[in-house]
């Protein structure tokens, strides 16, 4: 990445994704709150939701600051006129030097119409092909098989299971999933091959 930083926004069919405002936090305290069921099975932060309106325009200067600094780059996933959260994603550099991984969730109301794999798909592209990663990864409990469809869907390889390697939101130990995708494989999906 070399200093390069991903853009505050991307637009694709349907969505914007854009790096978080504070001013972002009544939309997606509302999000999150209508969804903590859906959410706590999986999400580790959903533990600990719902967060008080502070606490959580608090993290979201903390992700702005972080977008800025070039450290972590969490992005809302909203419809595309911006007046509703479906989501959050980022590019998150925690998987060592020239590599991204792409986390993702949905509120419950936006499951199943395809948004997570439209916004991964733009993040992929970003990661790829404008900021020159070598690599980009998804991890995800192979339990959770909305998730694991994303990156299947995108032509990501399954590279290997982890066993017992972390532990899910309710403290049990978990497998984790890893996909991979390079620039080559990117292009060779959008040739058919």
């Amino acid at each position: 990445m070399a200093g390069e930083r991903p853009p505050d926004r991307i637009l694709t069919a349907r969505l914007t994704l854009r790096a978080w405002r504070p001013e972002d936090a009544p939309l997606i305290r509302e999000a999150i709150n209508t969804s903590l069921a859906h959410l706590r099975p999986w999400m580790p932060w959903a533990a600990h939701e719902p967060s008080s309106m502070e606490a959580t325009t608090a993290l979201l200067e903390k992700f702005r600051d972080d977008f800025t600094e070039g450290r972590d780059f969490h992005y809302g996933i909203f419809t595309r006129d911006e007046r509703a959260v479906l989501g959050g994603t980022g590019l998150h550099p925690r998987i060592g030097p020239g590599a991204l991984e792409i986390g993702y969730w949905l509120r419950e109301t936006a499951t199943r119409c395809g948004y997570a794999t439209e916004a991964v798909a733009g993040l992929t592209r970003v990661a790829l092909e404008e900021l020159g990663v070598s690599r980009v990864e998804i991890r995800c409990d192979p339990r959770n098989t909305a998730s694991a469809a994303v990156p299947r869907r995108l032509g990501y390889r399954h590279v290997t299971t982890l066993e017992a390697n972390t532990l899910t939101p309710a403290g049990q130990p978990r497998d984790t999933m890893v996909w991979a995708q390079t620039a080559a494989e990117l292009a060779g999906s959008r040739r058919g091959g």
